[in-house]
């Protein structure tokens, strides 16, 4: 069997690379979608996202990749997009409690 001539530093480019795209589908899912069911879902991505850029940032700028940089830099748009603005439609959705009107009773 043949070993493969990919380096690691190629590989943790494309981990990079995953989670940059994970991030984005993630912020789009959480602040598009109003649904609160999928933007929960979007949030549970997006932590995972930046935590898998967190990861694999460092392990690029241990291979001295100019993708650790790129990393550094998506977490920041993606933390700045997910702070900024209006709150997901789970946030904003109020429950008005209508109570009735009560009918004196005349004696």
């Amino acid at each position: 069997m043949a070993w493969s001539n990919v380096s690691l530093s190629s590989v943790l480019e494309m981990v990079v690379i995953l989670f940059q795209v994970c991030g984005v589908v993630s912020l789009c899912m959480t602040r598009l979608i109003s649904v609160a069911r999928w933007a929960e879902r979007g949030r549970v991505i997006f932590v995972i996202a930046m935590v898998g850029l967190g990861i694999a940032g460092g392990l690029c700028g241990r291979e001295d990749s100019e993708f650790a940089l790129f990393a550094g830099g998506t977490m920041t748009a993606l933390l700045i997009g997910m702070t900024i603005g209006n709150t997901s439609s789970e946030h904003t959705r109020t429950t008005v409690l209508h109570v009735g009107a009560e009918i004196p009773a005349i004696a």
